[in-house]
């Protein structure tokens, strides 16, 4: 056997046990020998180098086996060994949070993007990243590295935003910005993708391994996953909902060029129904807002929002139809008045898809987007966490 295998064996091996015991919180090595396959010399070496390096640590005696004897001594999963700085850019807000390796945000810290954007953004991410470490007490060398979310299309190998016009980039160099104020391996993506990652890890997606989440907000977009994989695309921009054509009439004056969003979002998304509102009653109304003025049965905002509910369905419909998900999750701003539009949306749903398909709002509230970007991070970096 060459060395260079016996070397990713070894690797493989410990990722395995070091899951295992993450997924049973408490576990002798006799039971890892048994429930991995695995010899129990291997497992004892293997155990060792992970409690010399702080993975894990020994939680006390288990229950003795009926023959009798020692009782084994049970081991348990260390998620404080390291941390992971999780980064959601948005149009509105910044939101930053500091994790342990099991997604748990121990300080979370959030400001308004536009009014540091042209000005301070990466000076005023730094301070409040600094200002978390304190608070938490560590230093560079506790944290593995940054996940970060970006509302647009992302080249996530070159970590360039090629477009997100919530933030007015086009061609940005978001990781080499970023280098300049952290010394840490960093991984970028579209906002969406991270919320996908993060459903699938800690929240209404775990154990399913088909998934979409529909983000609907200032635009709307989605992260699609795959048999387990997250779908990109050849250009990195999979999941643009927010440009599909729901709508053929209304189609034909529509300029997305000059919106610099998609049809789909022009007339669905949390923004436009304020907008369209707003032009009607002659004076500013937010969306949250315009779904007030609906449950009061105003004529303007029952138009508004039944057309927009319609063309949001149509469009959920296409994806059911395509991609056959075992669930599609719907967080933004919008999402939060699902309890209020959900039947009219199934209602369209249902009767254009081949297969029922459960759609349901997300449990994350603020602190979505940094979980997100925290299982980027450990998706994409080489460690032997394996989420």
């Amino acid at each position: 056997m060459r060395k260079g295998n016996a070397g990713y064996i070894k690797n493989m091996n410990q990722k395995m046990i070091l899951k295992c015991i993450m997924e049973e919180e408490s576990v002798s090595r006799a039971n890892i020998a048994k429930k991995l396959s695995l010899s129990k010399p291997t497992v004892s070496t293997l155990v060792d180098v992970l409690l010399e390096d702080e993975w894990i640590y020994e939680t006390g005696n288990g229950e003795a086996s009926t023959n009798g004897g020692r009782k084994p001594v049970n081991l348990a999963f260390n998620p404080k060994k390291a941390f992971i700085i999780g980064m959601d850019i948005g149009g509105t807000k910044v939101a930053i949070g500091i994790t342990d390796l099991y997604g748990e945000v121990c300080v979370y810290r959030d400001f308004p993007t536009q009014d540091h954007l042209e000005r301070d953004l990466f000076e005023v991410i730094k301070d409040q990243v600094e200002m978390m470490k304190e608070e938490l007490k560590i230093d560079d060398t506790k944290i593995l590295g940054v996940g970060v979310g970006i509302p647009g299309i992302t080249n996530i190998e070159e970590g360039m935003v090629k477009e997100a016009p919530a933030l007015k980039w086009n061609r940005f160099p978001i990781r080499k910005r970023l280098q300049e104020i952290f010394d840490l391996p960093i991984y970028i993506d579209n906002d969406v993708n991270i919320n996908v990652l993060g459903e699938h890890w800690k929240g209404v997606g775990r154990n399913k391994n088909n998934l979409i989440y529909i983000a609907i907000g200032t635009g709307i977009g989605s992260g699609l996953m795959i048999n387990g994989s997250l779908y990109r695309g050849s250009t990195y921009s999979a999941g643009e909902i927010g440009y599909l054509v729901t709508d053929r009439v209304h189609a034909k004056n529509y300029h997305p060029v000059y919106e610099g969003y998609g049809f789909l979002e022009s007339i669905a998304s949390g923004s436009s129904i304020g907008n369209q509102l707003s032009e009607r009653l002659g004076k500013a109304v937010s969306a949250k807002e315009a779904f007030e003025l609906y449950q009061q049965q105003n004529k303007d905002a029952q138009e508004v929002i039944d057309f927009a509910i319609e063309n949001l369905a149509l469009g959920i419909a296409n994806y059911v139809s395509l991609f056959d998900p075992e669930l599609v999750i719907l967080g933004g701003g919008v999402s939060g008045s699902y309890s209020v539009i959900r039947k009219q949306m199934m209602n369209v749903i249902e009767r254009y898809t081949p297969e029922t398909c459960e759609v349901v709002q997300t449990t994350f509230g603020k602190e979505s987007g940094v979980v997100g970007a925290v299982a980027l991070f450990l998706k994409e970096f080489d460690t032997l966490i394996d989420i």
